[in-house]
Formats: C-alpha cells, structure tokens, sequence
C-alpha cells in the first residue's frame, strides 16, 4: 500500500471509527493533550554514543562499551512505556498511517535538536527497511512513514536507502544475543541507492524504538561502508527504569540550581 492510498483510507477510516486517545480513548486524537503530557522526554545527561540515559554525560556506558556499533550517535525523543509504547504498538499492528503523522508531530522537536545540531547539517533522512513480506502483511512501513514525516518536518531529503533482503524472526521476540543474530547481514544499500546517498556526507537513520541498537547498527553499517557517516534517532527507545530516574533526577536538580 503506497502512502496515498493508506492516508485515504486512513479517511475512510476516520468517517466510521474516529480516532480515539490509545491510553484513555478520549475521542479527536490518536494521543490527547493531557496524555501526552504524560510521555516521559529523554532529555538530560546521556551517553554521546547510544544516547542511554545516564547520571552524567561523561560516564563509561555499559550498553554501548566494546561494541562495534554502526552509527556515530543515537538519540530518542521518549522512553519507551506508556502512551510512547502504545503508540509505536499500534501503529505497528494496526496499520493507521496518520497515527506515525501524530508521532512525527510529537517528536519534532527531538528530532531537530538531535539532527539539526549546526556541525555541517544532517545530510539526508532515511529509515529502518522491513522485508517485503512483512511490507505486504502490514500495508506499509512504520519506520518509513514516521522518517518520511519527520524529514518534511525538519526540511531535510528523505532517501530510501536501505533494503531488507533477508527476512529473519521478530526482533520483538528475541533477546540479547539472538536480537545480534538474527539482523546481522539482514539489511544492504538498495539497488541505484549510491547515486542518492552520493550527495550527502551525513545520513539519519529513523526506526519507531531502540531496544538495543542492533537493527539500527547493522543498517548503519551498510551506509559506514559507502563512506557516509550515520545517525540515528527513534521516537522512543526502551530504558531501565532506575536509570532514567536517575538522569531525570539529575537534571531536575540542574534547573533548580539556576
């Protein structure tokens, strides 16, 4: 399904089943004004590689230390739980092309901050590829559609890069090691891609959540080995809760200080 076609019937949709908040089914919005003020922002002192949250910017991350991971940085608007996982959930499974529109709209000012951030510009927007198979089951590609939104947003190209040759289990159903496993050699630059990457030094990578940074690795990965430096930026990505706590705590007591 092209992005046309899912935003009519996205309209379609809207005349027999109007949106409703998914944390309290208040009618209007795929999240209402007073649950969005419950997303929790990552904001604070994180690790400059991963963008886990952290006490202090400068401290050694036990996520991200001795990995080879692909991207030069990562960065997420929210933690993921609450009304940031029921959103990427059902945009996923439910197939609703302007629930990533309302995402893309919530994130807009994560995404600029990470990506417009004045050291030679972002480059070019680009997503998460789903195999074909999995393209054919949904309707169409959350990644791609929630890039797609925040590249209009911010003014920046968006490329489709990348192709998921190789279909593989359910990230969501794997953990630690396998999740490694189960993407490497999973994604390659797509077919005419270099010609659209060629004018760009710097390349985002966008995906709806980060859990542990392997999909988003081995995409950049495949960008890295073109000589394109990569980002990377989700709407949210899964942290431990004592963690960001703790960065919450820490900034909170920064503001007071001033």
């Amino acid at each position: 399904m092209n992005l046309a076609l899912g935003q009519f019937a996205d309209g379609l949709l809207d005349l027999f089943l109007p949106k409703r908040c998914v944390e309290c089914g208040t009618p209007g919005r795929w999240l209402c004004a007073a649950c969005a003020r419950s997303l929790q922002p990552l904001g604070g002192p994180r690790c400059a590689r991963c963008g886990r949250p952290a006490s202090t910017a400068a401290a050694q991350c036990p996520e991200c230390r001795g990995r080879d991971l692909g991207f030069v940085s990562a960065r997420a608007a929210f933690a993921y739980e609450g009304p940031a996982r029921k959103l990427v959930t059902a945009c996923k499974f439910r197939s609703l092309h302007s629930l990533g529109v309302e995402m893309a709209e919530l994130a807009r000012t994560a995404f600029c901050a990470a990506v417009l951030d004045g050291s030679g510009g972002a480059g070019a927007v680009t997503c998460v590829p789903v195999h074909r198979d999995r393209r054919l089951e949904r309707g169409f590609n959350q990644a791609e559609l929630l890039a797609r939104e925040l590249a209009r947003l911010a003014g920046l190209p968006f490329v489709p890069a990348l192709e998921r040759p190789r279909q593989g289990a359910r990230q969501s159903e794997l953990s630690g090691a396998a999740r490694a496993a189960n993407v490497v050699g999973a994604f390659a630059l797509a077919p005419r891609a270099t010609p659209l990457v060629a004018p760009f030094k710097r390349v985002v990578i966008v995906d709806d959540v980060y859990t542990t940074g392997e999909t988003l690795s081995q995409c950049s990965k495949a960008l890295r080995d073109v000589g394109r430096e990569v980002s990377a930026f989700t709407f949210a990505r899964a942290v431990r809760r004592h963690l960001y706590a703790g960065a919450a705590e820490t900034s909170s007591a920064k503001e007071q200080r001033r």
